[in-house]
């Protein structure tokens, strides 16, 4: 079924339960109640309903791009219908046209991986999300090589870039800029007192630092120049952000990484964070 103005209300239904198949379902209404008159048209246009005789049982969002690309922005199905029938969300994928790639963001549980396995899905790119209890600071022996230095705003900026630039270097990856340095600073989520440079005799070779979402702290950006790996100073200077988190009265830590990056993810878990959840992009082929 189109979605029309007559069954935005069932719609609206839907969406308020689109957490309940994937967390990382986009709320269509967060964008469809700020739109105009033909904003909003054009976003009915991209969503398509399904139902079961009189109900209405599920929906998806799509959105095309060039290169017969389509990405699904949210896509669920009524409780009842979902956990072991794979039928209604089949026919909500054959609403999109044929030889596109669909592609859909989506945080794993305990039955949504499973069921898009069998749809056709496979997994791509993935990031764990790690979680770690910190209710008190956690003991390390100094070392006199290493040193720690807060950041400060307004002044090494500059240095962050060259550093950042230095430890994520890829051919893939664009260049970090001053800009993007600034523009960091001034989101809600930054955290002043959370940016750390790791000095080994007075030479800048990693940077870490942490940020805030939803009340809960995140480590991000968190590594060390490729000559100065494997001794180590990972570890320590994860310890001490660890501890300057507990230091400024948090007790609970979120870290994000590649599922891909066992290094990273061995190290992390050398000081007890544990998986709690996985983020992947699925893609299915969608052929005649």
């Amino acid at each position: 079924m189109k979605l029309i103005k007559k069954n935005l209300k069932y719609f609206r239904i839907l969406n308020e339960k689109r957490n309940l198949f994937n967390s990382l379902n986009k709320d269509f209404f967060q964008i469809y109640d700020n739109c105009n008159f033909i904003q909003q048209i054009i976003l009915r246009n991209k969503v398509k309903l399904i139902r079961n005789r009189a109900r209405y049982i599920g929906y998806i969002w799509t959105d095309f791009y060039p290169r017969d690309i389509c990405y699904i922005n949210a896509m669920n199905v009524v409780y009842e219908y979902r956990s072991t029938d794979i039928l209604p969300y089949k026919c909500l994928i054959n609403t999109i046209k044929k030889n596109y790639i669909i592609k859909y963001f989506c945080e794993s549980n305990n039955y949504n991986f499973r069921l898009l396995k069998k749809v056709g899905f496979e997994k791509k790119d993935g990031t764990l999300i790690l979680y770690r209890d910190l209710p008190e600071s956690i003991d390390f022996t100094l070392n006199e090589e290493l040193e720690f230095e807060l950041m400060q705003k307004g002044r090494d900026e500059k240095k962050r870039c060259e550093i950042q630039n230095k430890i994520f270097q890829d051919n893939n990856r664009i260049p970090l800029t001053l800009e993007d340095i600034f523009f960091d600073e001034i989101q809600d989520y930054y955290f002043e007192k959370g940016a750390v440079f790791l000095k080994k005799n007075d030479r800048y070779i990693g940077y870490g630092q942490f940020i805030i979402e939803k009340g809960m702290p995140v480590i991000v950006n968190f590594g060390i120049i490729k000559e100065f790996r494997g001794r180590g100073y990972s570890r320590y200077f994860l310890i001490y952000i660890l501890n300057l988190i507990h230091f400024n009265g948090f007790n609970k830590i979120i870290i994000k990484v590649k599922n891909s990056n066992y290094i990273a993810l061995n190290l992390y878990k050398s000081v007890g964070f544990k998986v709690k959840r996985e983020q992947c992009l699925l893609e299915l082929n969608h052929r005649r």
